[in-house]
């Protein structure tokens, strides 16, 4: 499973670091992120849709920390990007990179998958 991960980019280190050095720890918060994953999606496609950028930023705050928990690092940079753009005021910025950061969070979520299922 982390090897996986490792290969595409993940610090597994210090994702297990967050779980006290436990993998089982680290799985199970592996599984929750990708569950809070396939909630998060589409609540983020109705926030730009309706244009709630205040929503928006909470959820792509939360999606930044446990990014960085998990230590998914490409999520975490692009979650951080978006959240200091949105927390800047640069609502256009938001709008025209959303689908990219979606795209990224999407393949993000498959391929936690894909390591929990080993």
């Amino acid at each position: 499973m982390l090897k996986i991960l490792e290969n595409n980019g993940f610090l597994v280190e210090e994702g297990l670091h967050y779980c006290a050095g436990a993998e089982s720890i680290y799985r199970e918060v592996l599984q929750s992120a990708a569950q809070e994953g396939e909630e998060k999606i589409p609540v983020l496609d109705k926030c730009m849709k309706e244009q709630d950028f205040h929503r928006y930023q909470i959820e792509v705050h939360g999606i930044k920390n446990v990014a960085q928990t998990i230590g998914a690092v490409r999520l975490f940079e692009a979650a951080s990007a978006r959240n200091d753009a949105l927390k800047a005021g640069r609502y256009e910025e938001a709008v025209k990179g959303h689908e990219a950061f979606q795209k990224i969070y999407q393949e993000e979520i498959a391929l936690i998958q894909e390591a929990i299922s080993e």
